[in-house]
């Protein structure tokens, strides 16, 4: 059997217009792995008894013991309706907020969404996000309200009530999608009417009055909200296995009532009711204090039903019921004694929720042939680049999308999601062998040979967007730097001469099916598939095709930022080498993970949440830090001017730190993209080279620019913004390097806003790179505790030089490695982008000078080398010389909570530094809804904690907020006899600022200002003093 449901899976894998690829999205323990258990066992690969129970699609062993889905696991399944069979591609996303990566790579490979939100809960945090991920990547989501019978059993609502009630959570669940489209619409039409503007300026036509409705009112969203009668929603209870659209009820009794099914089909959701004497269906169910018509005829059945099986336990009326209803009931489903089982029996035949939601899918959600033109432009539109600007080989590939060809002479493009990791054993090729070294095993018992099994295989999941997938296809990767030229030709021929692109070939083509994986010859396009054999190429997320004209497709939208971190170590020394290997595949594979390596080769895993990592760490920005004695060289005036001189004394630099406004910094931490763009014009220019930016881009960087300018007022900010040496650290950080240095005129960061006027060209000096080297060293690892800067400007005053020739045509030569090497560990394109002005900037140097290379030998090491620690140095005294304080991770914390724990609650917040923004009681329950923001330093244990203090009634849901100054001084110490008596002699105690950076320190390695013992004295047992 289970070969004849392979067999129909790859029949159905041609018929593109039967597929549905689709994901469940939702809040955390909403109930998305139970209905996916209801819609397996639909297939037969479980038994519906351990439907709900089994979380077959949690296959990892933490999931199943923490009872959370981690992972994003696929399943192909199929469907029957209406005589055409379906090929269904599921795949089962995490809810938890620290997992919202793995949403991002689900939802990208499918078509559509099931949107799964708890009746009692309604939309919460997670809920909203993941509708807003399904909007962003273009797909249409359907719903499906699940737990209604917490509303019978728990909360004890009437019908009347839960209808009411469930009116609310669709009008919540609309009302975000309602503002996802008004923001879509509101920014097309400011974009219009700014073009509007500009062409009537330049036609010198009068000042128009513009009405900002007119964009709404023009557009049609009908198809964009959740309503029962337009069939896209499904009430469910998935645990008792019952669901149903109104579409069921409409058909059942247009029969018995002689009504026709499409006027039921209006009316059974909304203000109608039903009149008994004129036999004809009315509104105003409400003003007139009638039943309406979806309380009549659907939930009282329903409420009945649990009355006499779950809460009176009535055999005659629950036979009445059975028969009435013509299902078949087993003796011992009646004779149990949990009354669970019996419901459930009779929900499952009378209404399956799988046939509810399968129906559901294949009506409503598109398959893969049905793709929108405008989510083929956002995929192809990579940064910068606008769709009207690709090659014209590229554009041409947007109509073989829309026609999902499957053709052999179709361009074959592939995209890949993300990789995890399989068991060997697990693959199908091994299953045979390892029953053979099984029975090795058993017959042999002094001497084992051990298999020679690699530790583990990775899979990796992808969509073909386009063409048929064979085995040991030879396809190219592009990284996600790669641009499509305008020509086009054989993958072999181009390889050696495009960069960022890679050649591979595809081993194997596998079958995603839960927890068992099965092998196929060849894939057509709009399927969902695993490959494997490709794990050398990927990092992260790729695009293979056989096409070199196609671009790299747009990154996924991650709303989870990645702001824990946690250093690694192994527990024994001598398994270090498999750690390395362990965080690199981890780097490899995970969209979301970070793996660090730092100067001091501590070993760093940054991810989103606690739940990834195991051990505690503070993870702290800095601003500013600590009075220290100044060492033999560097003078600092009263004004905080910072003056340093090389080892070699042939350069003084001159520096002072000033902080930035907070409305700056956190400007330049909305804009990193576009700083990124800024940054990589600038690269193409010192090379000759052009960049197109589409003016959309253009207009941004003006924007930037202004709000810049608006917000850097006063005296000592006059004309900074044309002066931006730099930004840092990374060259996109929210750090800003100054040119004060009188008569050094240099290239503005603004070129790309000026290439259309006519300037007179600005020289770079020589070592200009070392200086921005040194910047982005300093602001990268701050002196408090080697963490990175936020909000301080450096600028430089005095840049005095005075080189021999020699020395300075030997230094240009070595240059480029120099200023390269402290960026290596940086993981970031800027490191490239150094690295190439270097060479630019300072090649005609080099050719004159090469020949004199070895004529001036300097004991302290190349001079840039020299400039570059100058500088580094001088921007963290500069740093020192002003008042510091410490930036905290922060987190919004929002916790539901009965109103018996809340001052549990509010214990656990204080004893954590946590802070109460907001509390307000959810309509219509007893449950509170607290809003909090909590220090990420402090949220280790958090949730545990909640839970124990107030007996699992409370559960915190945590998202990374933004970045908050401690106000108290790191290095404070009392100098009052009051403050004395208050705080004592070190003040350590109610220090936090202290607390997290001695925290820091010390698990870096770094020196900490601290006794270990005070006042030691000889300790004595009381049995040895007797």
């Amino acid at each position: 059997e289970r070969l004849n449901d392979l067999e129909k899976i790859i029949a159905l894998q041609k018929k593109t217009p039967h597929i549905r690829n689709l994901c469940i999205l939702a809040h955390v323990d909403h109930g998305k792995t139970t209905l996916a258990d209801c819609l397996v066992a639909s297939n037969g690969i479980i038994s519906s008894r351990l439907a709900g129970k089994l979380r077959y699609l949690d296959s990892r062993e933490d999931e199943q013991i923490r009872g959370i889905t981690m992972k994003s696991s696929a399943i192909s399944l199929h469907y029957t309706t209406g005589g055409n069979n379906y090929l269904i591609n599921l795949i089962d996303s995490p809810g938890h907020v620290d997992f919202s990566s793995e949403v991002s790579t689900a939802v990208r490979l499918c078509d559509g969404a099931i949107v799964v939100v708890d009746a009692v809960e309604g939309v919460c945090p997670q809920t909203q996000v993941v509708l807003r991920q399904a909007w962003l990547e273009n797909i249409r989501p359907v719903l499906v309200i699940n737990k209604i019978d917490r509303l019978i059993v728990e909360l004890k609502l009437t019908s009347q009530e839960a209808f009411t009630h469930l009116q609310k959570i669709l009008e919540q669940v609309n009302a975000v999608t309602g503002s996802l489209f008004t923001s879509k619409v509101l920014e097309e039409r400011a974009e219009k009417d700014a073009e509007a503007q500009s062409s009537c300026t330049e036609n010198g036509s009068g000042d128009q009055v513009y009405d900002w409705s007119a964009g709404l009112e023009e557009t049609d969203d009908s198809d964009l909200y959740f309503s029962p009668d337009r069939g896209n929603v499904v009430f469910a209870s998935a645990i008792d296995g019952w669901g149903f659209r109104i579409h069921q009820f409409a058909e059942m009794y247009s029969q018995k009532m002689g009504i026709r099914s499409s006027v039921l089909l209006k009316t059974l959701w909304g203000d109608f009711y039903l009149n008994a004497k004129a036999q004809k269906i009315m509104k105003g169910a409400q003003s007139k204090g009638k039943k309406p018509l979806f309380v009549q005829l659907v939930l009282d059945n329903i409420w009945s039903m649990y009355d006499a099986v779950v809460t009176r336990r009535d055999k005659e009326k629950v036979e009445k019921m059975v028969t009435s209803l013509g299902l078949k009931v087993m003796s011992r489903d009646l004779r149990h004694s949990d009354p669970k089982v019996l419901l459930s029996a009779i929900c499952s035949q009378w209404l399956p929720v799988s046939q509810a939601v399968l129906s559901m899918v294949c009506e409503k959600l598109p398959c893969p042939a049905e793709i929108s033109a405008e989510r083929v432009e956002k995929l192809m539109s990579v940064g910068a680049r606008r769709f009207d600007s690709l090659p014209e080989k590229t554009q041409e590939l947007k109509k073989a999308f829309l026609d999902c060809s499957a053709d052999d002479t179709a361009p074959v493009i592939v995209f890949v999601s993300k990789m995890f990791a399989v068991d060997s054993k697990a693959l199908p090729q091994n299953k045979q062998s390892s029953d053979k070294n099984f029975t090795k095993f058993s017959r042999y018992k002094n001497t084992v040979e051990i298999p020679d099994y690699p530790v583990g295989s990775y899979l990796i999941p992808v969509r073909i967007l386009l063409g048929l997938v064979p085995k040991d296809k030879r396809n190219s990767k592009r990284n996600p730097t790669y641009i499509p030229s305008g020509f086009c030709c054989s993958v072999a021929d181009v390889l050696p001469s495009i960069p960022h692109m890679a050649c591979c070939t595809v081993d194997r083509l596998y079958l995603l099916m839960g927890r068992e994986l099965e092998d196929l010859d060849e894939v057509p396009s709009g399927n969902v598939l695993g490959i494997g054999g490709m794990e050398e190429f990927i990092l992260k997320s790729a695009t293979i095709s056989t096409s070199p004209s196609c671009p790299p497709f747009t990154p996924l939208n991650f709303e989870a930022t990645p702001i824990v971190r946690v250093a690694v170590e192994p527990k024994h020394p001598s398994e270090m080498p498999k750690l390395v290997r362990g965080m690199r595949l981890l780097n490899q594979a995970d969209p979301c993970a970070e793996v660090l390596i730092q100067e001091t080769g501590e070993h760093v895993l940054v991810t989103a949440g606690e739940i990834c990592l195991f051990q505690k760490v503070a993870v702290i920005h800095q601003v500013k830090e600590e009075q220290t004695k100044y060492p033999e060289g560097v003078q600092v005036d009263s004004t905080g001017l910072v003056t340093l001189t090389t080892p070699n004394k042939m350069a003084t630099v001159g520096v002072r730190a000033i902080p930035l406004p907070e409305e700056v910094t956190r400007l330049l931490e909305d804009n990193v993209e576009l700083i990124r763009t800024m940054e990589q014009f600038s690269l193409f220019a010192w090379e000759d080279k052009t960049l197109d930016i589409n003016q959309k881009i253009l207009e941004n960087i003006q924007e930037f620019k202004v709000k810049l300018e608006s917000n850097l007022q006063g005296r000592k900010w006059r004309g900074a913004v044309e002066r931006i040496w730099a930004f840092g650290p990374r060259r996109c950080g929210p750090n800003i390097l100054l040119n004060s240095v009188e008569g050094y005129r240099r290239p503005s960061v603004w070129q790309c806003l000026e290439r259309e006027k006519e300037t007179e060209k600005a020289e770079i000096r020589d070592f200009d790179n070392s200086i921005a080297s040194g910047f982005q060293l300093a602001t990268l690892s701050g002196p408090m505790c080697e963490e990175p800067l936020m909000g301080v400007c450096f600028s430089v005053e005095t840049w005095d030089m005075k080189l021999s020739a020699p020395l300075a045509q030997q230094d240009s030569i070595d240059e480029d490695s120099q200023t390269a090497e402290p960026n290596i560990d940086n993981q970031n394109e800027s490191s490239d982008t150094h690295e190439t002005n270097a060479s630019s900037a300072s090649s005609n140097r080099s050719r004159s000078g090469a020949e004199a290379t070895g004529s001036s030998v300097d004991c302290y090491g190349p001079f840039s080398g020299q400039l570059i620690a100058a500088m580094k140095e001088a921007c963290r005294y500069a740093f020192q010389a002003k008042p510091q304080r410490l930036m905290a991770a922060m987190y919004t914390c929002e916790i539901m909570a009965t109103a018996e724990v809340l001052g549990r609650v509010y214990a656990v917040l204080s004893k954590r530094e946590g802070r109460v923004l907001q509390e307000e009681m959810k309509e219509g329950t007893d449950m509170f809804i607290i809003k909090a923001v909590l220090p990420v330093a402090e949220s280790f244990g958090f949730a545990d904690e909640i839970r124990k203090r107030t007996s699992g009634l409370a559960s915190p849901q945590l998202v990374f907020s933004h970045w908050e100054v401690i106000s108290s001084d790191p290095f404070w110490v009392p100098t009052t006899e009051e403050e004395y008596l208050h705080f004592g002699e070190k003040a350590d105690s109610s220090n936090q600022a202290l607390k997290y950076m001695n925290a820091v320190r010390r698990r870096k390695g770094l020196y900490v200002e601290e006794k270990i013992v005070e006042h030691a004295e000889k300790q004595r047992t009381l049995s040895k003093n007797k």
